[in-house]
């Protein structure tokens, strides 16, 4: 299985068994993880490898997942930080559950001690490891909202462009949320975050972290399928205001 094959079969693990991986494993993972390329240049991060087996390393909020291993995001306070974060964060997520692991995000943070001995601002969880659980299923179960209420076809489109965006869909956010919306074009697709109501921003201020995770499936997709893409921004799109929606960038399909 490869990461693109993952978009479409993993699922969200929050049971497992506490055995270690062998360390040349442990190595590779962060290996990969200091290789990605940052979606927006000029961010400073550190991704920070935890054992949780010996002894519990700070994770004691009753939303967090108990796991052999975590891999923790920080990063410089900087414009476009969170959607930076999920775009790296998700490739990680594709990547171990590639390599027969179960994973699941989530986004209370360690305590202070360990928080303490990042680098930078803490950001986001991946619990990872060993389960029983099975670790794949079928695209259809994934509960997720139908394409009818994310997408606007405004021009007919190629068969790989839909597929691009079934992988965009499928992508895992906070509390389910599904924030992305897509106007969609022969040449390009608009994306928008869907705003949520105030009372629920107080509590979870994570849409651009989801969008970044969005885009990590629908960039992965493109360069699956050989599409040629590229982000830029309208600024005929930025400077207009959305009752329910804010504008977030555009994928350019390069011909």
């Amino acid at each position: 299985m490869n990461r693109f094959d993952a978009i479409f079969s993993r699922k969200s693990i929050r049971r497992y068994k506490n055995e270690r991986l062998e360390w040349e494993l442990l190595a590779d993972i962060l290996e990969y993880a200091n290789r990605l390329p940052m979606l927006v240049e000029g961010i400073a991060v550190e991704f920070k490898l935890v054992s949780n087996i010996e002894e519990r390393q700070g994770f004691y909020s009753p939303f967090s997942i108990k796991a052999p291993y975590y891999l923790c995001l920080s990063s410089e306070e900087k414009e476009g930080y969170m959607l930076n974060a999920g775009y790296l964060m998700q490739q990680m997520n594709l990547y171990i559950a590639s390599k027969g692991l179960g994973t699941c995000f989530f986004i209370f943070g360690p305590g202070h001690g360990l928080k303490a001995s990042m680098k930078y601002s803490y950001v986001l969880t991946l619990a990872f490891g060993k389960t029983n659980a099975e670790l794949y299923r079928d695209s259809s179960e994934a509960k997720r909202l139908p394409e009818e209420e994310l997408v606007l076809y405004k021009e007919e489109v190629s068969p790989e462009i839909r597929q691009i965006l079934a992988a965009a869909r499928l992508a895992p956010s906070s509390f389910n949320s599904q924030p992305w919306r897509f106007v969609v074009y022969k040449n390009r697709i608009h994306l928008f975050a869907r705003k949520s109501n105030p009372l629920i921003r107080r509590f979870d201020n994570t849409t651009m972290l989801n969008m970044g995770i969005m885009l990590a499936n629908l960039l992965l997709a493109a360069e699956e399928l050989w599409i040629d893409v590229s982000l830029t921004k309208s600024e005929s799109l930025k400077s207009k205001k959305y009752s329910n929606n804010e504008y977030v960038c555009t994928v350019l399909i390069n011909k």
